[in-house]
Protein backbone atom coordinates (compact mmCIF):
# COMPACT_ATOMS: atom_id res chain seq x y z
CA UNK A 1 0.00 0.00 0.00
CA UNK A 2 1.50 3.77 -0.97
CA UNK A 3 2.60 5.40 1.74
CA UNK A 4 0.77 8.44 2.53
CA UNK A 5 1.50 11.96 1.95
CA UNK A 6 1.37 12.34 5.75
CA UNK A 7 3.71 9.05 6.19
CA UNK A 8 5.85 10.62 4.10
CA UNK A 9 6.12 14.10 6.30
CA UNK A 10 7.14 11.88 8.96
CA UNK A 11 9.81 9.98 7.54
CA UNK A 12 11.17 13.02 6.34
CA UNK A 13 11.39 14.55 9.75
CA UNK A 14 12.49 11.16 11.45
CA UNK A 15 15.67 11.28 9.03
CA UNK A 16 16.64 15.10 9.66
CA UNK A 17 15.28 16.02 12.59
CA UNK A 18 13.07 19.28 13.62
CA UNK A 19 13.61 21.51 10.72
CA UNK A 20 13.59 24.09 13.49
CA UNK A 21 17.30 23.41 13.46
CA UNK A 22 17.87 24.06 9.66
CA UNK A 23 15.39 27.24 9.39
CA UNK A 24 15.41 28.41 12.93
CA UNK A 25 13.48 31.87 12.88
CA UNK A 26 11.17 31.03 9.43
CA UNK A 27 10.47 27.77 11.21
CA UNK A 28 9.65 28.65 15.12
CA UNK A 29 6.74 27.93 16.81
CA UNK A 30 5.83 31.85 17.65
CA UNK A 31 7.32 35.05 16.28
CA UNK A 32 7.81 38.25 16.76
CA UNK A 33 6.71 40.96 14.62
CA UNK A 34 10.43 42.02 13.73
CA UNK A 35 11.49 38.18 12.85
CA UNK A 36 8.13 37.99 10.90
CA UNK A 37 9.31 41.06 8.84
CA UNK A 38 12.94 39.94 8.64
CA UNK A 39 11.21 36.37 7.02
CA UNK A 40 9.58 38.91 4.41
CA UNK A 41 12.76 40.51 3.36
CA UNK A 42 14.86 37.89 3.38
CA UNK A 43 12.21 35.36 1.20
CA UNK A 44 12.66 38.26 -1.28
CA UNK A 45 16.56 38.86 -1.43
CA UNK A 46 16.95 35.27 -1.79
CA UNK A 47 15.33 34.50 -4.71
CA UNK A 48 17.19 33.45 -7.71
CA UNK A 49 20.52 33.46 -5.36
CA UNK A 50 21.90 31.37 -2.29
CA UNK A 51 21.46 32.28 0.94
CA UNK A 52 25.01 33.12 1.34
CA UNK A 53 24.64 36.53 -0.72
CA UNK A 54 20.78 37.10 0.82
CA UNK A 55 22.21 37.24 4.19
CA UNK A 56 25.29 39.48 3.13
CA UNK A 57 22.88 41.67 1.70
CA UNK A 58 20.60 41.25 4.89
CA UNK A 59 23.52 42.08 7.07
CA UNK A 60 24.46 45.21 5.12
CA UNK A 61 20.24 46.63 5.80
CA UNK A 62 20.92 45.43 9.69
CA UNK A 63 24.18 47.76 9.59
CA UNK A 64 22.44 50.79 8.43
CA UNK A 65 19.36 50.14 10.42
CA UNK A 66 17.10 49.46 7.08
CA UNK A 67 16.21 45.59 8.14
CA UNK A 68 12.51 46.14 8.79
CA UNK A 69 9.32 46.67 6.46
CA UNK A 70 8.73 50.47 7.98
CA UNK A 71 12.03 51.44 7.21
CA UNK A 72 12.41 50.01 3.53
CA UNK A 73 8.87 51.64 3.27
CA UNK A 74 10.12 55.05 4.44
CA UNK A 75 12.81 55.74 1.94
CA UNK A 76 12.67 58.14 -0.64
CA UNK A 77 14.36 56.83 -3.15
CA UNK A 78 16.21 53.03 -3.87
CA UNK A 79 19.57 54.48 -4.12
CA UNK A 80 21.04 53.44 -1.05
CA UNK A 81 18.82 50.23 -0.95
CA UNK A 82 19.77 49.26 -4.37
CA UNK A 83 23.72 49.36 -2.96
CA UNK A 84 22.87 47.70 0.00
CA UNK A 85 20.71 44.66 -1.19
CA UNK A 86 23.45 45.15 -4.74
CA UNK A 87 24.93 41.35 -3.03
CA UNK A 88 21.35 39.74 -3.44
CA UNK A 89 21.79 40.13 -7.41
CA UNK A 90 19.22 41.32 -10.01
CA UNK A 91 19.36 45.10 -9.08
CA UNK A 92 17.27 46.71 -11.14
CA UNK A 93 14.55 44.59 -10.04
CA UNK A 94 14.65 43.48 -6.26
CA UNK A 95 14.67 46.83 -4.83
CA UNK A 96 11.86 48.08 -6.53
CA UNK A 97 10.26 44.94 -5.44
CA UNK A 98 11.15 45.11 -1.82
CA UNK A 99 10.41 48.52 -1.63
CA UNK A 100 6.34 47.59 -3.03
CA UNK A 101 6.02 44.99 -0.48
CA UNK A 102 7.10 46.60 2.24
CA UNK A 103 4.87 49.75 0.73
CA UNK A 104 1.58 47.31 0.80
CA UNK A 105 2.71 45.89 4.18
CA UNK A 106 2.67 49.76 6.12
CA UNK A 107 -0.25 50.10 4.05
CA UNK A 108 -2.53 47.00 4.97
CA UNK A 109 -1.89 47.87 9.14
CA UNK A 110 1.61 46.76 9.67
CA UNK A 111 2.22 42.50 10.08
CA UNK A 112 -0.59 43.04 12.87
CA UNK A 113 -2.87 43.99 10.51
CA UNK A 114 -2.10 41.83 7.35
CA UNK A 115 -2.08 39.01 9.57
CA UNK A 116 -6.09 39.81 10.42
CA UNK A 117 -7.00 39.65 6.56
CA UNK A 118 -8.47 37.03 4.54
CA UNK A 119 -5.75 34.61 3.18
CA UNK A 120 -7.54 34.87 -0.21
CA UNK A 121 -7.54 38.99 -0.26
CA UNK A 122 -3.93 38.78 0.82
CA UNK A 123 -2.59 36.46 -1.95
CA UNK A 124 -4.50 38.16 -4.71
CA UNK A 125 -2.83 41.69 -3.46
CA UNK A 126 0.52 40.07 -3.36
CA UNK A 127 -0.11 39.16 -6.83
CA UNK A 128 -0.82 42.14 -7.92
CA UNK A 129 2.61 43.52 -7.28
CA UNK A 130 5.09 43.19 -9.93
CA UNK A 131 7.62 40.85 -9.86
CA UNK A 132 5.49 38.55 -6.83
CA UNK A 133 4.39 35.38 -8.41
CA UNK A 134 2.45 32.56 -6.62
CA UNK A 135 5.35 31.12 -4.82
CA UNK A 136 6.84 34.25 -3.50
CA UNK A 137 3.10 35.28 -2.45
CA UNK A 138 2.67 31.37 -0.82
CA UNK A 139 5.79 31.88 0.73
CA UNK A 140 4.67 35.54 2.54
CA UNK A 141 1.60 33.84 3.67
CA UNK A 142 3.28 30.39 5.60
CA UNK A 143 5.97 31.66 7.05
CA UNK A 144 5.24 35.32 8.05
CA UNK A 145 1.71 35.44 8.28
CA UNK A 146 0.89 32.59 9.61
CA UNK A 147 -1.63 30.92 7.07
CA UNK A 148 -1.97 27.57 6.18
CA UNK A 149 -0.61 27.35 2.33
CA UNK A 150 2.09 24.71 0.69
CA UNK A 151 4.27 26.11 -1.22
CA UNK A 152 5.10 24.70 -5.12
CA UNK A 153 8.81 25.84 -5.84
CA UNK A 154 11.72 23.23 -8.06
CA UNK A 155 12.61 20.97 -5.29
CA UNK A 156 8.75 20.15 -4.03
CA UNK A 157 8.57 19.73 -7.47
CA UNK A 158 11.68 17.58 -7.93
CA UNK A 159 10.64 15.76 -4.49
CA UNK A 160 7.17 14.94 -5.98
CA UNK A 161 8.43 13.54 -8.99
CA UNK A 162 11.17 11.73 -7.00
CA UNK A 163 8.48 10.27 -4.73
CA UNK A 164 6.21 9.17 -8.11
CA UNK A 165 3.57 10.66 -5.79
CA UNK A 166 1.95 12.51 -8.99
CA UNK A 167 2.93 13.60 -13.02
CA UNK A 168 1.17 17.09 -12.45
CA UNK A 169 3.34 20.62 -12.84
CA UNK A 170 0.53 22.88 -12.96
CA UNK A 171 1.34 24.93 -9.31
CA UNK A 172 -2.11 25.38 -8.58
CA UNK A 173 -3.24 21.65 -9.52
CA UNK A 174 0.15 20.69 -7.22
CA UNK A 175 -1.08 22.78 -4.43
CA UNK A 176 -4.75 21.27 -4.63
CA UNK A 177 -2.68 17.47 -4.14
CA UNK A 178 -1.13 18.60 -0.92
CA UNK A 179 -4.17 20.71 0.51
CA UNK A 180 -6.28 17.28 -0.39
CA UNK A 181 -3.84 14.60 1.39
CA UNK A 182 -2.40 16.30 4.27
CA UNK A 183 -4.68 18.07 6.90
CA UNK A 184 -4.24 21.73 7.22
CA UNK A 185 -2.12 22.92 9.75
CA UNK A 186 0.65 25.72 9.88
CA UNK A 187 3.37 23.72 11.79
CA UNK A 188 2.79 20.66 9.36
CA UNK A 189 3.14 22.70 5.87
CA UNK A 190 5.95 24.89 7.36
CA UNK A 191 7.98 21.55 8.59
CA UNK A 192 7.16 19.87 5.53
CA UNK A 193 8.20 22.30 3.21
CA UNK A 194 11.08 22.70 5.18
CA UNK A 195 12.46 19.33 5.05
CA UNK A 196 11.69 18.17 1.70
CA UNK A 197 13.76 21.86 1.00
CA UNK A 198 16.75 20.01 3.18
CA UNK A 199 16.16 16.40 1.50
CA UNK A 200 16.72 17.72 -1.63
CA UNK A 201 19.94 20.43 -0.67
CA UNK A 202 21.51 18.19 1.79
CA UNK A 203 21.80 19.54 5.97
CA UNK A 204 24.60 21.71 5.00
CA UNK A 205 23.33 23.78 2.59
CA UNK A 206 20.24 23.89 3.95
CA UNK A 207 20.36 26.27 6.79
CA UNK A 208 18.96 29.94 6.23
CA UNK A 209 19.27 31.97 9.58
CA UNK A 210 17.86 35.00 9.90
CA UNK A 211 20.45 37.59 11.22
Amino acid sequence: MPKSIYQHYQQLLQEYGDPVNYWPQWCAKSKSTEEREKVIIGMVLVQRTSWHNADIALKNLKKENLLSIDGIAKLKNLDQLTQLIRPAGFYQSKPQRLFDICTFVVNQGGIKGLMKKDVKDIRQWLLNIKGVGQETADTILLYALDKPVFIIDEYTRRWVEKEGLIKEKDYSKLQQFFHINLKSNLNNYQNFHTLIIVSQRGREKSVMEVV
